[in-house]
């Protein structure tokens, strides 16, 4: 990424208006109205739907030799797709991807969780659950269960301690534990939230975070810098539409 002086391009009166909110720092503009990849084309879903067919054909008997011919690729291509394609199958298998709804006995658990990863009283994490499971809002929360074991989980909230409350709503809490991490989890639990969201017709959401290149694989674009509240620093907003 190539950085230039706002000095060479912008107007005096626009920096200085940026000046209001940042000064003397480097800042990131995104590409206007930027598509994820294969958003127009439906490429993904094509070569989705070809990977899989590739590892059922695998599994059924037919060498790489032949699935190489068959795809027109080469041999070394159809073993990446078949091992990255199991193990994203697997770890889809290993593991329960539930909402709080459905094991609503998990709430004191659940909330008691949350709260050792990220401090906030457990109180607070149970009126949003309680409001949640006796349906007076569709702001959901949703874990990942190793067995019985809750190893990452998410919630949605109407805002994420920052100052900009006509963004909303927020994902929030979004946590894996480390032993559990580069498995594709978190990445499973964001894509169920944003379907569970829009099948209730609430698009787009919005999420705070410090982390850059980890949400736009999933379709998130970078907004703009918001304020936490009693943050020193601004933060990073995404947006998911």
């Amino acid at each position: 990424m190539s950085y230039i002086s706002a000095e060479n391009v912008l107007p005096k009166e626009l920096i200085e208006m940026i000046q209001q909110y940042v000064s003397g720092k480097s800042i990131y503009i995104p590409c206007k109205e930027k598509k994820d990849w294969g958003s127009l084309t439906k490429s993904k879903e094509y070569y989705n739907k070809r990977n899989y067919e590739i590892c059922e054909k695998h599994k059924s008997g037919a060498s790489i030799k032949v699935l190489a011919t068959i795809y027109s690729l080469s041999e070394k291509s159809i073993q990446r797709i078949i091992r990255t394609t199991n193990r994203r199958v697997l770890a889809m298998k290993e593991y329960r991807y539930i909402t709080l709804r459905e094991e609503p006995m998990m709430k004191e658990i659940a909330a008691l969780w949350f709260n050792s990863k990220w401090g906030v009283p457990q109180e607070a994490y149970l009126e949003c659950m309680n409001a949640y499971l006796n349906k007076e809002t569709e702001y959901g929360w949703y874990l990942c269960l190793d067995g019985e074991k809750i190893v990452a989980g998410m919630g949605v909230i109407e805002n994420d301690f920052h100052d900009r409350k006509e963004l909303s709503p927020n994902v929030c809490a979004v946590y894996t534990e480390e032993e559990y991490r580069g498995k594709g989890i978190a990445g499973n639990l964001l894509n169920m939230v944003v379907a569970d969201m829009k099948d209730k017709g609430i698009s787009p959401i919005y999420l705070v975070t410090d982390h850059t290149g980890f949400y736009e694989r999933y379709g998130w674009e970078f907004l703009c810098m918001v304020q936490g509240d009693d943050e020193p620093e601004m933060t990073r907003m995404y947006i998911h539409r």
